[in-house]
């Protein structure tokens, strides 16, 4: 089960709750009683192997420059 941000649109405060992906988008304040909002956080993204910035190169698509010497 994912963990979701909520936070309280009448005071502001901040819970972190557990909720089933098929369960409703409700969640009530336990400080003051309001409505709470479920907010998008940061998602952390790690890229690995070649050819994820423009600076990389694949070998087989690498053209080879020999200078010659004459």
């Amino acid at each position: 089960m994912p963990l979701y941000r909520y936070i309280c649109s009448k005071c502001g405060h901040e819970a972190l709750l557990l909720k089933k992906i098929s369960e409703a988008d409700e969640a009530r304040c336990d400080v003051c009683g309001g409505k709470m909002v479920r907010q998008i956080g940061n998602v952390g993204v790690v890229f690995k192997g070649n050819g994820y910035y423009s600076t990389d190169t694949s070998k087989k698509f690498a053209k080879k420059t020999v200078k010659s010497t004459s």
